[in-house]
């Protein structure tokens, strides 16, 4: 771990709130989802709370939402995201969760999700060339999968999730 390159940042985006979805809609934030798997259905839909999951909802007008802060905590392989929001899922890491979507889990969990953060051209942002302010990234994974929203049969949330390029998602990163 490097402490001398780690830092508090909010995450937030352009045209939309992002957050865990209880920030975001409300606790508990159910979802029926029904379960397939290769194309074939394996059983009834299940309703499921989906509060520590991370997602975005359009922002309203007149309303802005508490942007997610976050600790990011340097490492050899990428950040480690810690969840600074005051509530439930604080000091909670952001980590793959179910299925391809990142959400709150423990910090003793044992394959946390490392990010490396991208500019707008696709360059690796390093400590050294942080910009104090607000600068726009995105976020991409170890599996070298970009961070994006997805949307899941029977749920009415968008989720952040592991995507392909074309559906990566811009954020705002704004240094504490």
């Amino acid at each position: 771990m490097d402490s001398e390159h780690s830092f508090h940042a909010t995450l937030d985006m352009f045209s939309a709130h992002v957050n865990l979805l209880d920030r975001l809609h409300g606790k508990p934030a159910l979802a029926t989802v029904s379960a397939f798997s290769g194309g074939f259905y394996t059983g009834k839909p299940q309703t499921q709370d989906h509060s520590h999951l991370l997602g975005m909802r359009a922002e309203e007008p007149r309303t802005r939402g508490e942007p997610l802060r976050l600790h990011f905590r340097h490492t050899a392989g990428g950040y480690l995201l810690t969840i600074k929001n005051t509530g439930d899922y604080y000091n909670k890491l952001i980590s793959k969760s179910w299925f391809e979507i990142l959400g709150a889990k423990d910090v003793n969990t044992k394959k946390p999700t490392l990010f490396t953060l991208l500019d707008f051209k696709q360059n690796v942002i390093t400590p050294k060339n942080i910009k104090p302010g607000h600068t726009r990234i995105s976020l991409m994974t170890a599996n070298k999968k970009h961070v994006g929203g997805l949307r899941l049969r029977g749920s009415p949330y968008l989720y952040l999730a592991e995507t392909e390029e074309q559906s990566k998602a811009t954020f705002i990163l704004s240094i504490l």
